[in-house]
């Protein structure tokens, strides 16, 4: 009986201690949520008035014979994959490599942002690029993978450049999606205002020279749209991982509570039957 009560004694500590873990990490991710949650609503303003003013440009007369626009014959695709860097956020690696696995075939070409699922990719995928941790890549970094995409496509590599991310509903859904970056496809734009635009020196000069920003904004918005999913997803795992721990702790309480009255009622029970032996 004793033996018992200290085996559940022991497996109290041992969650209490792992509680202590997992509210620290909520309480971590709930402060980086936050911060790049901020970050994410701030690009979004910049990336769409780069996206509407192509649109714009596009639903005007023009006919333009812009590299970007075309649909390519070339059924091969260059992926973007985001990925996270450390575990411990619920199932948000998981989908989207469950995803990959539809979607990505052995002729397509990946680069892979992220290290936790980087041995995968490798291993399954044609990964043309090295390690590249999610945490502390610069807008550098991803503009680079975004050029080189932008070559691929140029030079009949690829027909498409197509992201894989995690995208941020609110702070309990997030869903493992796929977006074609490349070829653009042209958006309705709204009209503020019956003025004109003047364009110079033309429309395809100018589209080809904002188009590439426009994907560069792109894949920069996927990954902090990550990034923020990320965080949510480890917030809300941390978040159930304490709930369980604490209802796991009560049971044992319980489990303990009636092992020790159990040992002082058969404690009692000696002691009487010796006084009535006497």
């Amino acid at each position: 009986m004793a033996g018992n009560k200290a085996a559940i004694k022991s497996r109290i500590k041992s969650i209490n201690a792992t509680k202590k873990i997992t509210g620290a990490m909520e309480l971590i991710a709930s402060a980086k949520l936050s911060k790049q949650r901020n970050q994410m609503f701030k690009n979004r303003e910049y990336s769409s008035v780069l996206k509407d003013t192509v649109n714009q440009i596009l639903s005007g007369d023009i006919d333009s014979e812009s590299v970007f626009l075309k649909k390519k014959e070339n059924p091969k695709k260059v992926y973007i994959v985001f990925c996270s860097d450390l575990g411990m956020c619920g199932g948000y690696n998981i989908n989207v490599s469950k995803l990959a696995e539809t979607k990505i075939s052995r002729d397509d070409k990946v680069f892979v942002i992220g290290t936790k699922q980087y041995s995968y990719y490798k291993r399954n995928f044609n990964v043309v690029n090295e390690m590249l941790p999610s945490d502390t890549v610069k807008y550098s970094d991803l503009k680079k993978i975004a050029d080189e995409a932008i070559e691929m496509y140029k030079n009949d590599e690829v027909g498409q450049i197509v992201c894989l991310y995690t995208h941020f509903v609110n702070n309990v859904t997030f869903n493992a999606e796929e977006e074609v970056i490349i070829p653009c496809k042209k958006e309705k734009v709204e009209k503020k205002s019956n003025v004109e635009t003047l364009l110079e020196p033309n429309a395809e000069e100018i589209l080809e020279n904002l188009i590439p920003m426009m994907i560069e904004s792109e894949v920069y918005a996927k990954w902090l749209e990550s990034k923020v999913a990320e965080q949510g997803s480890r917030r809300f795992a941390m978040e159930n991982a304490t709930d369980n721990a604490e209802e796991l702790t009560e049971e044992l309480l319980l489990a303990y509570n009636q092992a020790r009255q159990a040992a002082i009622t058969q404690e009692i029970t000696e002691i009487v039957s010796g006084a009535d032996a006497l």
